[in-house]
């Protein structure tokens, strides 16, 4: 079967703004606030009824299909299943994830930024980002859900750090105003004497 694979990086897609949002967060970054930490695929010749049945009861809308080596190889989607096996009235017990997997699929690396990654998705309107490393072994799978929790995550930082600069700066100009004022009120004193 045919298997084409696009990096990030091989995307090309540069960010553009000095918006700050989770820039410095990498994809290794996002496994940490991941519900399930399992990871979790199927093999090629894995018939579509069992996947179909594992995106039921995990309510999930796309599993990885990786070889007998973990390499990564595709992917099934509920959108597969509808477009390409119940329109063509195909049988799902002898249907296997092969014949109806996406195969030409972007990955991200585990160095990538969250940002980045983010970006692609949405330019490529991608729901499902498998993770590769330098072998092309599935690493993580991860859900447009999963980064919005990271920019979720990411915006609360933002907003506890913002009010400790806020309150950082109250206290330096109460300070300088107390200061001035002492300046003022030992300049008096001096003045009279």
């Amino acid at each position: 079967f045919f298997f084409k694979q696009k990096t990030a990086y091989e995307i090309g897609v540069r960010l553009v703004g000095s918006e700050m949002c989770i820039r410095d967060r990498k994809i290794l970054d996002l496994r940490k606030l991941k519900d399930n930490k399992e990871n979790f695929y199927f093999y090629p010749d894995t018939p579509i009824s069992e996947i179909a049945l594992a995106l039921k009861e995990r309510s999930i809308g796309a599993v990885p299909i990786v070889d007998s080596a973990n390499k990564l190889v595709g992917i099934v989607s509920e959108r597969d299943i509808v477009t390409k096996l119940v329109v063509e009235a195909k049988d799902a017990d002898l249907t296997t994830a092969k014949e109806i997997m996406t195969s030409e699929i972007i990955a991200a690396k585990l160095n990538d930024s969250i940002d980045s990654i983010i970006a692609i998705m949405k330019n490529k309107n991608i729901r499902h980002m498998p993770v590769v490393d330098e072998d092309n072994i599935l690493t993580d799978f991860f859900s447009i859900r999963d980064f919005l929790r990271a920019e979720i995550e990411m915006s609360t930082d933002i907003k506890q750090k913002h009010k400790n600069i806020v309150r950082y700066q109250i206290t330096v100009s109460v300070l300088l105003i107390t200061l001035t004022v002492l300046g003022a009120f030992f300049d008096f004193f001096e003045k009279k004497n």
